[in-house]
Protein backbone atom coordinates (compact mmCIF):
# COMPACT_ATOMS: atom_id res chain seq x y z
CA UNK A 1 0.00 0.00 0.00
CA UNK A 2 1.32 2.93 -1.08
CA UNK A 3 0.57 6.88 0.47
CA UNK A 4 -2.94 7.69 1.36
CA UNK A 5 -4.78 11.23 0.96
CA UNK A 6 -6.32 12.04 4.62
CA UNK A 7 -9.11 14.61 4.48
CA UNK A 8 -9.03 16.68 7.85
CA UNK A 9 -11.39 18.90 9.21
CA UNK A 10 -9.32 21.05 12.10
CA UNK A 11 -6.60 23.61 12.26
CA UNK A 12 -3.26 22.94 9.96
CA UNK A 13 -1.02 24.97 12.61
CA UNK A 14 -1.76 22.43 15.09
CA UNK A 15 -1.35 19.00 13.09
CA UNK A 16 1.68 16.48 14.39
CA UNK A 17 3.18 15.76 10.76
CA UNK A 18 6.33 15.65 9.24
CA UNK A 19 6.19 18.64 7.33
CA UNK A 20 3.60 21.73 6.56
CA UNK A 21 3.19 23.77 2.95
CA UNK A 22 2.09 27.38 3.60
CA UNK A 23 1.07 28.62 0.31
CA UNK A 24 2.36 31.83 -0.53
CA UNK A 25 2.83 34.26 -3.86
CA UNK A 26 5.48 34.72 -6.15
CA UNK A 27 6.82 37.11 -4.38
CA UNK A 28 7.69 34.83 -0.78
CA UNK A 29 4.00 36.81 0.52
CA UNK A 30 1.94 35.08 3.39
CA UNK A 31 -0.98 35.76 4.93
CA UNK A 32 0.80 36.22 8.46
CA UNK A 33 -2.70 36.23 10.57
CA UNK A 34 -3.05 32.34 9.50
CA UNK A 35 0.63 31.31 9.32
CA UNK A 36 2.09 33.04 12.20
CA UNK A 37 2.64 30.42 14.66
CA UNK A 38 4.99 28.41 12.32
CA UNK A 39 6.68 31.09 10.86
CA UNK A 40 10.27 32.51 12.15
CA UNK A 41 9.03 36.28 12.70
CA UNK A 42 12.91 37.12 12.36
CA UNK A 43 12.67 35.90 8.38
CA UNK A 44 9.29 37.75 7.43
CA UNK A 45 9.29 41.59 6.95
CA UNK A 46 5.68 42.42 7.94
CA UNK A 47 3.64 44.73 5.96
CA UNK A 48 0.22 45.13 3.99
CA UNK A 49 -1.52 43.74 2.04
CA UNK A 50 -0.57 40.15 2.57
CA UNK A 51 1.01 40.49 5.80
CA UNK A 52 4.68 39.65 5.56
CA UNK A 53 6.83 38.59 3.06
CA UNK A 54 10.54 36.07 3.29
CA UNK A 55 13.39 37.83 3.26
CA UNK A 56 15.88 37.24 1.19
CA UNK A 57 13.26 34.99 -1.28
CA UNK A 58 15.24 32.65 -4.14
CA UNK A 59 14.17 33.45 -7.39
CA UNK A 60 12.15 31.26 -9.95
CA UNK A 61 11.38 28.77 -7.76
CA UNK A 62 7.81 27.30 -6.64
CA UNK A 63 9.19 26.28 -2.87
CA UNK A 64 11.43 27.22 -0.46
CA UNK A 65 12.15 26.22 3.26
CA UNK A 66 12.12 28.30 5.73
CA UNK A 67 13.46 25.78 8.49
CA UNK A 68 11.91 23.59 11.33
CA UNK A 69 8.96 24.17 14.15
CA UNK A 70 10.12 21.03 16.46
CA UNK A 71 10.39 18.23 14.08
CA UNK A 72 8.07 19.62 11.62
CA UNK A 73 9.73 21.26 8.71
CA UNK A 74 7.91 24.16 7.06
CA UNK A 75 8.16 25.12 2.95
CA UNK A 76 6.31 27.54 1.61
CA UNK A 77 5.00 27.03 -2.27
CA UNK A 78 4.27 29.84 -4.40
CA UNK A 79 0.28 29.50 -5.15
CA UNK A 80 -0.81 32.26 -6.48
CA UNK A 81 -0.97 33.90 -10.20
CA UNK A 82 -2.75 36.49 -11.96
CA UNK A 83 -2.89 35.48 -15.63
CA UNK A 84 -5.72 37.08 -18.07
CA UNK A 85 -4.23 34.57 -20.72
CA UNK A 86 -4.93 31.56 -18.84
CA UNK A 87 -8.57 29.41 -17.62
CA UNK A 88 -8.81 29.05 -13.99
CA UNK A 89 -8.67 25.72 -14.89
CA UNK A 90 -5.23 25.94 -16.51
CA UNK A 91 -4.24 27.99 -13.34
CA UNK A 92 -5.47 25.42 -10.94
CA UNK A 93 -3.35 22.46 -12.78
CA UNK A 94 -0.32 24.90 -12.09
CA UNK A 95 -1.69 25.58 -7.98
CA UNK A 96 -1.71 21.14 -8.00
CA UNK A 97 1.86 20.83 -10.28
CA UNK A 98 3.52 22.69 -7.94
CA UNK A 99 2.07 21.59 -4.82
CA UNK A 100 2.63 18.15 -5.98
CA UNK A 101 6.34 18.81 -6.69
CA UNK A 102 7.17 20.56 -3.33
CA UNK A 103 5.68 17.19 -2.07
CA UNK A 104 7.87 14.99 -4.52
CA UNK A 105 10.95 16.82 -3.05
CA UNK A 106 10.28 16.09 0.30
CA UNK A 107 9.74 12.68 -0.32
CA UNK A 108 13.25 11.96 -1.59
CA UNK A 109 14.51 14.07 1.24
CA UNK A 110 13.19 11.36 3.47
CA UNK A 111 12.18 13.54 5.68
CA UNK A 112 11.36 12.39 9.74
CA UNK A 113 8.23 10.25 9.64
CA UNK A 114 6.98 11.88 12.83
CA UNK A 115 6.29 8.93 14.94
CA UNK A 116 4.45 6.95 12.35
CA UNK A 117 5.59 4.58 9.10
CA UNK A 118 4.99 7.09 6.37
CA UNK A 119 6.13 10.61 6.52
CA UNK A 120 3.01 12.69 6.63
CA UNK A 121 2.70 16.29 4.87
CA UNK A 122 -0.02 18.54 6.28
CA UNK A 123 -1.22 21.06 3.52
CA UNK A 124 -4.92 24.18 3.61
CA UNK A 125 -6.23 24.71 0.47
CA UNK A 126 -3.92 26.08 -0.97
CA UNK A 127 -4.91 29.07 -3.17
CA UNK A 128 -8.70 29.98 -2.09
CA UNK A 129 -7.20 32.92 0.44
CA UNK A 130 -5.57 35.57 -1.80
CA UNK A 131 -4.80 32.65 -4.47
CA UNK A 132 -7.63 34.00 -6.31
CA UNK A 133 -9.65 30.68 -6.16
CA UNK A 134 -12.05 32.16 -3.27
CA UNK A 135 -14.82 32.50 -5.39
CA UNK A 136 -14.19 29.70 -7.75
CA UNK A 137 -13.26 26.88 -4.97
CA UNK A 138 -14.74 24.14 -7.10
CA UNK A 139 -12.39 23.98 -10.28
CA UNK A 140 -9.55 24.22 -8.00
CA UNK A 141 -10.68 21.27 -5.85
CA UNK A 142 -11.28 19.15 -8.86
CA UNK A 143 -7.71 19.77 -9.58
CA UNK A 144 -5.81 19.34 -6.70
CA UNK A 145 -8.01 15.67 -5.21
CA UNK A 146 -7.04 13.97 -8.12
CA UNK A 147 -2.92 15.17 -8.07
CA UNK A 148 -2.80 14.75 -4.23
CA UNK A 149 -3.83 11.26 -4.96
CA UNK A 150 -1.81 10.26 -7.03
CA UNK A 151 1.47 12.16 -5.00
CA UNK A 152 0.45 10.46 -1.98
CA UNK A 153 0.63 6.98 -4.19
CA UNK A 154 3.65 7.45 -6.31
CA UNK A 155 5.97 9.08 -3.92
CA UNK A 156 4.99 6.65 -0.72
CA UNK A 157 4.29 9.28 1.60
CA UNK A 158 0.87 10.42 3.50
CA UNK A 159 -0.95 13.60 2.93
CA UNK A 160 -3.06 15.34 4.87
CA UNK A 161 -5.48 18.11 3.63
CA UNK A 162 -6.22 20.29 6.63
CA UNK A 163 -9.57 21.95 6.07
CA UNK A 164 -10.22 24.89 8.74
CA UNK A 165 -13.89 25.55 6.97
CA UNK A 166 -16.77 22.87 7.54
CA UNK A 167 -18.00 23.97 3.59
CA UNK A 168 -14.58 23.20 2.34
CA UNK A 169 -14.75 19.85 3.95
CA UNK A 170 -18.10 18.28 2.71
CA UNK A 171 -17.07 19.99 -0.88
CA UNK A 172 -14.20 17.94 -1.06
CA UNK A 173 -15.24 14.50 0.52
CA UNK A 174 -18.02 14.57 -1.92
CA UNK A 175 -15.28 15.09 -4.44
CA UNK A 176 -13.44 11.86 -2.99
CA UNK A 177 -16.40 9.87 -3.74
CA UNK A 178 -15.22 8.12 -6.55
CA UNK A 179 -11.50 7.63 -5.35
CA UNK A 180 -12.94 5.65 -2.53
CA UNK A 181 -14.92 3.29 -4.65
CA UNK A 182 -11.97 2.76 -6.25
CA UNK A 183 -9.96 2.48 -3.07
CA UNK A 184 -12.62 -0.20 -1.80
CA UNK A 185 -11.66 -3.04 -4.82
CA UNK A 186 -7.80 -2.48 -4.14
CA UNK A 187 -7.28 -2.33 -0.36
CA UNK A 188 -8.46 -5.66 1.64
CA UNK A 189 -6.68 -4.91 4.56
CA UNK A 190 -9.11 -2.03 5.37
CA UNK A 191 -12.90 -3.11 6.43
CA UNK A 192 -14.73 -1.48 4.43
CA UNK A 193 -18.02 -2.42 5.69
CA UNK A 194 -17.57 -1.68 9.31
CA UNK A 195 -16.18 1.83 8.29
CA UNK A 196 -19.29 2.65 6.37
CA UNK A 197 -21.44 1.58 8.94
CA UNK A 198 -19.97 3.40 11.62
CA UNK A 199 -20.34 6.50 9.06
CA UNK A 200 -23.94 6.02 8.57
CA UNK A 201 -24.45 5.43 12.70
CA UNK A 202 -22.49 8.98 13.09
CA UNK A 203 -24.11 10.57 9.92
CA UNK A 204 -27.93 9.33 11.75
CA UNK A 205 -26.84 10.93 14.99
CA UNK A 206 -26.62 7.40 17.01
CA UNK A 207 -22.66 7.00 17.52
CA UNK A 208 -21.26 7.56 20.65
CA UNK A 209 -17.25 7.81 21.25
CA UNK A 210 -15.30 5.67 24.47
CA UNK A 211 -11.81 7.15 23.80
CA UNK A 212 -8.75 5.24 25.65
CA UNK A 213 -4.65 6.04 26.04
CA UNK A 214 -3.97 4.89 22.46
CA UNK A 215 -5.42 7.85 20.77
CA UNK A 216 -2.75 10.24 21.94
CA UNK A 217 0.40 8.00 21.55
CA UNK A 218 1.04 9.16 18.41
CA UNK A 219 1.67 12.74 19.81
CA UNK A 220 4.56 11.08 22.45
CA UNK A 221 1.78 10.52 25.52
CA UNK A 222 3.79 8.51 27.34
CA UNK A 223 2.51 5.06 28.42
CA UNK A 224 1.86 3.73 32.41
CA UNK A 225 5.26 2.50 32.65
CA UNK A 226 6.98 5.62 31.10
CA UNK A 227 4.41 8.14 32.93
CA UNK A 228 5.41 7.01 36.04
CA UNK A 229 9.24 7.06 35.33
CA UNK A 230 8.61 10.35 34.72
CA UNK A 231 6.71 11.04 37.38
CA UNK A 232 8.98 9.33 40.01
CA UNK A 233 12.52 10.79 38.74
CA UNK A 234 13.89 7.22 37.97
CA UNK A 235 13.64 3.78 35.80
CA UNK A 236 10.90 1.05 37.51
CA UNK A 237 12.34 -2.54 37.66
CA UNK A 238 9.34 -5.60 37.81
CA UNK A 239 6.80 -3.30 35.85
CA UNK A 240 3.07 -4.20 35.90
CA UNK A 241 0.23 -2.65 34.32
CA UNK A 242 -2.09 -4.17 36.67
CA UNK A 243 0.48 -3.01 39.82
CA UNK A 244 0.62 0.55 38.20
CA UNK A 245 -2.34 2.35 40.76
CA UNK A 246 0.16 1.04 43.58
CA UNK A 247 3.12 2.05 42.76
CA UNK A 248 1.66 5.24 41.85
CA UNK A 249 0.54 5.51 45.69
CA UNK A 250 4.21 4.41 46.08
CA UNK A 251 5.33 7.71 44.51
CA UNK A 252 2.81 9.60 45.83
CA UNK A 253 3.84 9.09 49.06
CA UNK A 254 7.48 9.81 48.46
CA UNK A 255 7.05 13.15 46.18
CA UNK A 256 4.10 14.69 47.53
CA UNK A 257 0.87 14.51 46.63
CA UNK A 258 0.62 17.90 44.64
CA UNK A 259 4.27 17.65 43.03
CA UNK A 260 3.39 14.24 42.01
CA UNK A 261 -0.22 15.42 40.11
CA UNK A 262 1.45 17.91 38.67
CA UNK A 263 4.11 16.03 37.33
CA UNK A 264 1.45 13.71 35.88
CA UNK A 265 -0.47 16.54 34.40
CA UNK A 266 3.48 18.04 33.01
CA UNK A 267 4.36 14.85 31.46
CA UNK A 268 1.25 14.24 29.57
CA UNK A 269 0.80 18.21 28.02
CA UNK A 270 1.83 17.37 24.70
CA UNK A 271 0.92 20.47 22.08
CA UNK A 272 -1.39 19.48 18.76
CA UNK A 273 -3.17 17.37 17.52
CA UNK A 274 -2.97 14.02 15.54
CA UNK A 275 -4.82 12.89 12.64
CA UNK A 276 -7.04 10.65 14.59
CA UNK A 277 -7.98 13.27 16.90
CA UNK A 278 -8.77 15.11 13.76
CA UNK A 279 -10.89 12.36 12.05
CA UNK A 280 -12.67 11.57 15.40
CA UNK A 281 -13.72 15.24 16.00
CA UNK A 282 -14.90 15.44 12.42
CA UNK A 283 -18.06 12.94 13.12
CA UNK A 284 -19.66 15.76 15.34
CA UNK A 285 -20.83 13.21 17.89
CA UNK A 286 -22.64 14.34 20.91
CA UNK A 287 -21.44 12.11 23.65
CA UNK A 288 -17.73 11.25 24.33
CA UNK A 289 -16.32 9.43 27.37
CA UNK A 290 -12.44 9.12 27.97
CA UNK A 291 -10.13 8.15 30.01
CA UNK A 292 -7.31 10.50 28.97
CA UNK A 293 -5.46 13.13 31.09
CA UNK A 294 -4.63 14.50 27.97
CA UNK A 295 -6.42 17.86 26.11
CA UNK A 296 -5.46 16.96 22.59
CA UNK A 297 -9.28 15.69 21.71
CA UNK A 298 -10.19 19.29 23.30
CA UNK A 299 -8.06 21.11 21.22
CA UNK A 300 -9.38 19.33 17.75
CA UNK A 301 -13.28 20.24 19.18
CA UNK A 302 -12.51 23.70 19.42
CA UNK A 303 -12.03 23.99 15.48
CA UNK A 304 -14.86 21.32 14.29
CA UNK A 305 -17.66 22.26 16.81
CA UNK A 306 -16.24 25.52 18.78
CA UNK A 307 -15.11 26.05 22.35
CA UNK A 308 -18.26 27.14 23.57
CA UNK A 309 -20.64 24.50 21.92
CA UNK A 310 -19.57 21.62 24.15
CA UNK A 311 -18.68 21.09 27.53
CA UNK A 312 -15.80 18.84 29.44
CA UNK A 313 -16.61 17.49 32.38
CA UNK A 314 -15.05 15.16 35.18
CA UNK A 315 -17.19 13.29 36.84
CA UNK A 316 -19.94 15.27 36.13
CA UNK A 317 -23.31 15.19 34.18
CA UNK A 318 -24.70 17.88 32.00
CA UNK A 319 -27.85 19.13 32.38
CA UNK A 320 -28.46 20.94 28.56
CA UNK A 321 -28.53 19.03 25.43
CA UNK A 322 -25.55 20.15 24.50
CA UNK A 323 -22.42 17.66 23.44
CA UNK A 324 -20.29 17.01 26.22
CA UNK A 325 -16.69 14.85 27.06
CA UNK A 326 -16.70 13.32 30.20
CA UNK A 327 -13.44 12.33 31.12
CA UNK A 328 -13.51 9.59 33.11
CA UNK A 329 -10.21 9.84 35.24
CA UNK A 330 -9.29 13.54 35.10
CA UNK A 331 -7.82 16.17 33.23
CA UNK A 332 -4.60 17.51 32.95
CA UNK A 333 -5.79 21.14 33.60
CA UNK A 334 -7.09 20.25 37.11
CA UNK A 335 -4.26 17.96 38.45
CA UNK A 336 -5.91 17.36 41.91
CA UNK A 337 -8.38 15.64 40.15
CA UNK A 338 -6.58 12.98 38.51
CA UNK A 339 -7.00 9.46 39.06
CA UNK A 340 -4.22 7.41 39.26
CA UNK A 341 -3.44 6.00 42.76
CA UNK A 342 -4.76 2.86 44.42
CA UNK A 343 -6.75 5.54 47.00
CA UNK A 344 -8.10 7.39 43.63
CA UNK A 345 -9.41 4.47 42.16
CA UNK A 346 -10.63 3.32 45.61
CA UNK A 347 -12.61 6.49 45.44
CA UNK A 348 -13.53 6.10 41.36
CA UNK A 349 -15.14 2.95 42.69
CA UNK A 350 -17.37 4.41 45.28
CA UNK A 351 -18.36 6.90 42.31
CA UNK A 352 -18.82 3.92 39.77
CA UNK A 353 -21.80 3.34 39.83
CA UNK A 354 -23.58 6.65 38.88
CA UNK A 355 -20.42 6.76 36.45
CA UNK A 356 -20.56 3.13 34.88
CA UNK A 357 -24.60 4.43 34.10
CA UNK A 358 -23.05 6.80 31.72
CA UNK A 359 -21.32 3.61 29.59
CA UNK A 360 -24.42 1.56 30.14
CA UNK A 361 -27.11 4.53 28.90
CA UNK A 362 -24.61 5.12 26.06
CA UNK A 363 -24.50 1.62 25.06
CA UNK A 364 -28.25 1.39 24.88
CA UNK A 365 -28.84 4.60 23.41
CA UNK A 366 -26.48 4.87 20.89
CA UNK A 367 -23.54 2.77 19.28
CA UNK A 368 -20.70 3.10 21.18
CA UNK A 369 -17.73 3.11 19.28
CA UNK A 370 -14.34 2.31 21.59
CA UNK A 371 -10.83 3.01 20.40
CA UNK A 372 -7.54 3.44 21.90
CA UNK A 373 -9.21 1.38 24.82
CA UNK A 374 -7.94 -2.22 25.48
CA UNK A 375 -11.14 -3.25 27.42
CA UNK A 376 -9.59 -5.20 29.95
CA UNK A 377 -11.10 -3.44 32.67
CA UNK A 378 -13.73 -6.32 33.84
CA UNK A 379 -16.37 -3.47 34.74
CA UNK A 380 -17.00 -2.62 31.27
CA UNK A 381 -17.82 -6.58 30.37
CA UNK A 382 -20.11 -6.21 33.66
CA UNK A 383 -22.28 -3.00 32.30
CA UNK A 384 -22.28 -4.69 28.66
CA UNK A 385 -23.89 -7.50 30.33
CA UNK A 386 -26.45 -5.75 32.29
CA UNK A 387 -27.49 -4.04 28.70
CA UNK A 388 -27.48 -7.32 27.24
CA UNK A 389 -30.06 -8.62 29.69
CA UNK A 390 -32.55 -5.25 29.66
CA UNK A 391 -32.12 -5.27 25.30
CA UNK A 392 -33.46 -8.74 25.84
CA UNK A 393 -36.62 -7.86 28.14
CA UNK A 394 -37.46 -4.63 25.93
CA UNK A 395 -36.80 -7.37 22.62
CA UNK A 396 -37.92 -10.32 23.52
CA UNK A 397 -35.32 -11.63 21.46
CA UNK A 398 -31.51 -12.08 21.61
CA UNK A 399 -29.79 -8.50 21.62
CA UNK A 400 -27.92 -6.52 18.95
CA UNK A 401 -24.55 -5.72 19.14
CA UNK A 402 -23.66 -2.62 21.63
CA UNK A 403 -20.48 -1.95 21.06
CA UNK A 404 -17.73 -1.44 18.01
CA UNK A 405 -13.98 -1.99 19.45
CA UNK A 406 -11.35 -0.61 16.92
CA UNK A 407 -8.36 -2.60 17.86
CA UNK A 408 -4.81 -2.14 16.25
CA UNK A 409 -4.90 -6.30 16.09
CA UNK A 410 -6.59 -9.49 17.31
CA UNK A 411 -4.79 -10.00 19.94
CA UNK A 412 -4.93 -6.46 21.91
CA UNK A 413 -8.22 -6.29 23.33
CA UNK A 414 -10.40 -8.05 25.67
CA UNK A 415 -13.42 -9.95 23.58
CA UNK A 416 -16.85 -9.63 24.78
CA UNK A 417 -19.89 -11.44 22.71
CA UNK A 418 -22.19 -8.26 22.37
CA UNK A 419 -19.24 -5.93 21.32
CA UNK A 420 -17.95 -6.35 17.54
CA UNK A 421 -13.99 -6.04 17.47
CA UNK A 422 -12.67 -4.83 14.25
CA UNK A 423 -8.78 -5.45 14.55
CA UNK A 424 -6.41 -3.63 11.94
CA UNK A 425 -4.00 -6.23 11.67
CA UNK A 426 -4.09 -10.03 12.66
CA UNK A 427 -0.62 -9.98 14.24
CA UNK A 428 1.33 -7.30 16.02
CA UNK A 429 2.75 -4.22 14.17
CA UNK A 430 1.88 -1.02 16.44
CA UNK A 431 2.70 1.44 14.23
CA UNK A 432 1.69 0.14 11.07
CA UNK A 433 -1.79 -1.04 12.26
CA UNK A 434 -1.94 2.85 13.66
CA UNK A 435 -1.87 3.72 10.21
CA UNK A 436 -4.55 1.24 9.14
CA UNK A 437 -6.55 2.86 11.74
CA UNK A 438 -6.07 6.46 10.88
CA UNK A 439 -7.30 5.23 7.23
CA UNK A 440 -10.00 3.27 8.50
CA UNK A 441 -11.40 6.49 10.37
CA UNK A 442 -10.93 8.56 7.01
CA UNK A 443 -13.23 6.09 5.75
CA UNK A 444 -15.95 6.50 8.53
CA UNK A 445 -15.32 10.15 8.25
CA UNK A 446 -15.47 10.64 4.75
CA UNK A 447 -19.24 8.30 5.20
CA UNK A 448 -20.51 10.37 7.74
CA UNK A 449 -19.73 13.92 6.16
CA UNK A 450 -21.54 12.69 2.89
CA UNK A 451 -24.30 11.15 4.12
CA UNK A 452 -24.94 13.38 7.35
CA UNK A 453 -27.15 16.50 8.08
CA UNK A 454 -23.75 18.65 6.47
CA UNK A 455 -23.23 16.79 3.28
CA UNK A 456 -24.57 20.00 1.24
CA UNK A 457 -23.87 22.90 3.20
CA UNK A 458 -21.97 24.17 0.39
CA UNK A 459 -24.94 23.82 -1.90
CA UNK A 460 -26.27 27.37 -1.97
CA UNK A 461 -22.75 29.14 -1.67
CA UNK A 462 -21.60 31.32 -4.88
CA UNK A 463 -17.89 30.08 -3.61
CA UNK A 464 -18.56 26.70 -5.23
CA UNK A 465 -21.22 26.97 -8.18
CA UNK A 466 -18.58 25.74 -10.25
CA UNK A 467 -18.54 22.14 -8.59
CA UNK A 468 -22.39 21.48 -10.21
CA UNK A 469 -21.69 22.76 -14.02
CA UNK A 470 -22.18 19.14 -15.40
CA UNK A 471 -24.98 18.37 -12.64
CA UNK A 472 -27.82 19.71 -14.37
CA UNK A 473 -29.94 18.53 -12.35
CA UNK A 474 -28.47 20.30 -9.17
CA UNK A 475 -27.86 23.43 -11.04
CA UNK A 476 -31.54 23.57 -11.33
CA UNK A 477 -32.20 22.87 -7.79
CA UNK A 478 -29.45 25.76 -7.02
CA UNK A 479 -31.26 28.32 -9.42
CA UNK A 480 -35.03 27.22 -8.00
CA UNK A 481 -34.31 27.66 -4.16
CA UNK A 482 -31.70 30.93 -5.46
CA UNK A 483 -35.11 32.46 -6.53
CA UNK A 484 -36.42 31.55 -3.03
CA UNK A 485 -34.07 33.15 -1.50
CA UNK A 486 -34.46 36.39 -3.36
CA UNK A 487 -37.73 37.07 -2.54
CA UNK A 488 -36.84 36.44 0.96
CA UNK A 489 -35.16 39.97 1.70
CA UNK A 490 -35.42 41.48 5.49
CA UNK A 491 -38.27 44.43 4.45
CA UNK A 492 -40.74 40.96 2.98
CA UNK A 493 -43.52 40.58 5.92
CA UNK A 494 -43.17 36.73 5.21
CA UNK A 495 -39.41 37.11 7.93
CA UNK A 496 -42.14 37.56 10.57
CA UNK A 497 -44.55 34.98 9.53
CA UNK A 498 -44.50 31.00 11.66
CA UNK A 499 -42.55 28.49 9.60
CA UNK A 500 -39.57 30.87 8.53
CA UNK A 501 -37.53 30.29 11.11
CA UNK A 502 -37.29 26.64 9.94
CA UNK A 503 -37.08 27.22 6.42
CA UNK A 504 -34.45 30.21 7.23
CA UNK A 505 -32.26 27.41 9.33
CA UNK A 506 -32.33 25.19 6.40
CA UNK A 507 -31.47 27.61 4.06
CA UNK A 508 -28.29 28.63 5.91
CA UNK A 509 -27.50 25.01 6.43
CA UNK A 510 -27.82 24.60 2.17
CA UNK A 511 -24.59 27.36 2.36
CA UNK A 512 -26.85 30.68 2.13
CA UNK A 513 -24.74 33.00 4.88
CA UNK A 514 -27.58 35.89 4.38
CA UNK A 515 -29.73 33.74 6.71
CA UNK A 516 -26.98 31.68 8.95
CA UNK A 517 -26.63 32.06 12.82
CA UNK A 518 -23.73 30.80 13.62
CA UNK A 519 -23.27 32.58 17.39
CA UNK A 520 -22.15 30.52 20.02
CA UNK A 521 -25.01 28.42 22.01
CA UNK A 522 -26.07 30.43 25.09
CA UNK A 523 -27.81 30.23 28.41
CA UNK A 524 -25.67 26.84 29.26
CA UNK A 525 -26.25 25.56 32.36
CA UNK A 526 -23.68 24.50 34.85
CA UNK A 527 -23.55 20.36 34.99
CA UNK A 528 -23.79 18.62 37.82
CA UNK A 529 -21.08 16.88 40.14
CA UNK A 530 -21.30 13.55 41.24
CA UNK A 531 -21.21 13.47 44.93
CA UNK A 532 -19.22 10.53 46.51
CA UNK A 533 -21.58 7.27 48.16
CA UNK A 534 -22.10 7.99 51.30
CA UNK A 535 -15.80 13.81 -8.83
CA UNK A 536 -18.70 11.82 -7.66
CA UNK A 537 -20.68 13.84 -5.29
CA UNK A 538 -23.02 12.21 -3.47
Amino acid sequence: MGGHLFVLRGDLTQLHCSAVLIPCDSKWRVVWKHWSRLLPRTRFELGPPFGARLIGGPDNVRFTDVGSYGNKLRRLVVTARQSKRESPEEIARWVADGVVAAIANLATRRIPPAGRVKPLVGLPLVGTGFGGFRRTRGVLIEALIPALQEAASDYDVDIALVLIDDRDHAAVQAVRTKYWADFAGKNSRINIFAADRLGVEAANGHLSLFLGSGVSVPLGVPDWKALLTKAGGREIDDFDAENAPEIAQGIETKRGKAEFRQRIANAVKVPGVAPTHLLLAALSVRQTVTTNYDTAYERALDTTMGRRRYQVLTRQLALQPHPWLLKLHGCATRPEGIVITENDYTRLREDFGALQSVVETLMMTSHLMFVGFSMGDPNFVDAANRVKAVRELADGQHSTTVATVLALDRRAVSTHPDFKVVPMLDSKDPQKAARLLEIFLDRVSWKATTHGPGSSTYLLHPDYQDLFTDEEPVTKLREKLGGLVKEFDPSNSLWATRGWKQVAELLSQLGDDRFGDKAPIKGAKEPITLKPKGSRRT
